[in-house]
């Protein structure tokens, strides 16, 4: 039964270690989770595509985990 217990904590431990500390990524962490590169993700927002981001501070860009998971579902629509 031990084991168990062990086993359980082990995977708690690698799912919260595995998200993002926060939902909002730069665009290096945002390619990262994609899978791509920053330099795509900035020819995406330059050509109007990609999945939706924003600015804040009149200048960061950010782009939302939600936003970034439902742009893969939706095979980039």
């Amino acid at each position: 039964m031990t084991e168990l217990t062990i086993d359980a904590i082990r995977k708690v431990i690698r799912e919260e270690t595995s998200r993002p500390v926060s939902p909002w990524l730069d665009t290096s962490g945002a390619a990262a989770y994609l899978g791509s590169t920053a330099g795509t993700l900035k020819n995406w927002r330059a050509a109007g595509i990609g999945p939706a981001y924003h600015i804040m501070q009149e200048r960061l860009v950010r782009y939302h985990a939600d936003d970034l998971d439902r742009f893969v579902r939706t095979g980039g629509r």
